[in-house]
Parts: C-alpha cells; sequence; structure tokens
C-alpha cells in the first residue's frame, strides 16, 4: 500500500444503520510494533462478526495491495472475499467481485502459504532457517509485506527471499505460486469499506470507499462459484446482500 494516511470524518457514516448494505462486520485496523515502513504487520480487531467468519477475534495481517490507503486506528466494514477488489494483478485470471460488481484478483498460492505458515508461528526468515518472529521481526515483516505485494502483482513488490521459499517449499515454480490459491491454506481477504470516499464503490445503491483489503483466516471459507457479471448485479437487487448469501451457505452445509 501507499503511505498510510489517516481518513477522517467517517465515524458518523461508519456506525450509521443502512437497511440495504450488508457486510460481514466491523474491525478496527492499526499499526503494530512490526509494522514496516508503509507495510504491515498490522493489529485487526474484530468488533461485529467474527463468530463463523474468522478464527480470531484479533490478529496480525498485511495489506495486500500497495496503492490504496487505510487510517491507522480507524473502524471500518469489511466483505470476506478470495480476493483484493480493483487489485493490481494481471498475473492471472481476473474475476468478478460479487459484492461490487469491479475486478478482483483472487489471493496467489505463494501468498496464502506465507501469511498460513505466519499466522501458525512457524514461517521462518528468508533464508529457510531460524525463525521470522526473531530480534529482527520488523525487518522481516517488511521483506514478508514486499513478497506478498510482488506475488500479488503491485508496484511495491519485491521478488526476495520469501518468494524463494515459497517456491521451494512448496516445490513449484514462480508461475505456479502466483496462479489462485483457490482457497487454498484457508486463507481469506477482508475487503475493507468506510465512508471516506478514497475509491467510491457502489453496494446496493449506497456508495462506500473502497479501502486497503487485509489477509485473514477462515476455517471454513464459504469459497463459491464465481458468479458472472449478469449474476453478480442480480444479487445485488435483492433485499439482502451476496455476503448473506454465503453465510446462508455456510451455515446449510455445516
Amino acid at each position: 500500500m501507499k503511505k498510510l494516511s489517516t481518513l477522517i470524518g467517517v465515524a458518523g457514516v461508519l456506525f450509521a444503520t443502512n437497511l440495504y448494505a450488508s457486510f460481514d462486520g466491523t474491525l478496527t485496523l492499526s499499526e503494530s510494533a512490526y509494522s514496516y515502513a508503509n507495510g504491515g504487520e498490522f493489529t485487526a480487531v474484530v468488533n461485529t462478526g467474527p463468530g463463523n467468519i474468522l478464527d480470531a477475534s484479533s490478529f496480525q495481517t498485511f495489506c495486500i495491495e500497495y496503492n490504496e490507503e487505510f487510517g491507522p486506528g480507524n473502524t471500518y466494514q469489511f466483505n470476506e472475499n478470495t480476493g483484493a477488489v480493483e487489485g493490481g494483478g494481471n498475473l492471472g485470471t481476473l474475476h468478478t467481485d460479487p459484492n461490487t460488481g469491479l475486478s478482483m484478483d483472487n489471493i496467489s498460492l505463494g501468498t496464502a502459504w506465507l501469511y498460513s505458515q505466519f499466522r501458525a508461528g512457524t514461517l521462518t526468515r528468508d533464508t529457510g532457517t531460524g525463525s521470522y518472529f526473531d530480534a529482527n521481526r520488523q525487518a522481516n515483516a517488511g521483506e514478508l509485506q514486499q513478497a506478498i505485494w510482488f506475488l500479488e502483482n503491485e508496484a511495491g513488490g519485491v521478488n526476495n527471499g520469501y518468494v524463494t521459499l515459497a517456491e521451494t517449499e512448496l516445490g513449484k515454480t514462480l508461475a505456479q505460486i502466483e496462479a489462485d490459491s483457490n482457497g487454498a491454506y484457508h486463507v481469506i481477504t477482508l475487503n475493507l469499506f468506510d465512508g471516506a470516499y478514497s475509491t467510491p464503490v457502489t453496494i446496493n445503491g449506497v456508495t462506500y470507499g473502497l479501502n486497503q483489503d487485509q489477509l485473514a483466516i477462515d476455517p471454513n471459507p464459504p469459497f463459491v462459484p464465481e458468479p458472472t457479471t449478469m449474476i453478480a448485479g442480480a444479487l445485488l437487487l435483492l433485499p439482502f446482500g451476496a455476503s448473506t448469501l454465503r453465510i446462508l451457505r455456510k451455515r446449510q452445509t455445516a
């Protein structure tokens, strides 16, 4: 992401009840002791909606996009998803976000593996030896963030040791770890929205600001076949949003 910028004047919009919008929950996103330059680690605290959606109500995360921003300490509405809305990826097939109808870049396999190792506490340094969580954790976080941006084809990405580590440990080529993860390792994205129109998007006839997407883990991600633009548009006209459909599907198959 670009340098973090504090977004102001959003509180009233965030907490106003909207009968037409449908989100999976709200979270507060802040810098942490291990944030490095323009990227993660960031601390996400889920305020509403964690129940059957995420594996933890508070966790460390990394951003996916480089050119979108968020305001540290602000609260955001989020949708659970398979990729970054308006993400910078053109390494594979771009998909259609069922919530906004915009293009969506699904998480890469390499990103999913690296983040799953990070969340499990088993990620090594980029050399493949020692622990990521050593005395140099902040610097390690900077390298990991750059690797994620690279694997998501974002401007701030660097093909560094963490990219190589993913290739080696997965036994795959660079092209293969840049491909869609298809839900591997239960890693998902949280698409963030607020009332500051950094990138205006319309959901169910209401305009929101599209903000920096973050990584998360869902023990039971509700991945479903991607709808066409026509189907996505039809879903937006229903009295409940696509995110509600995902939750219903999850409950029915639990």
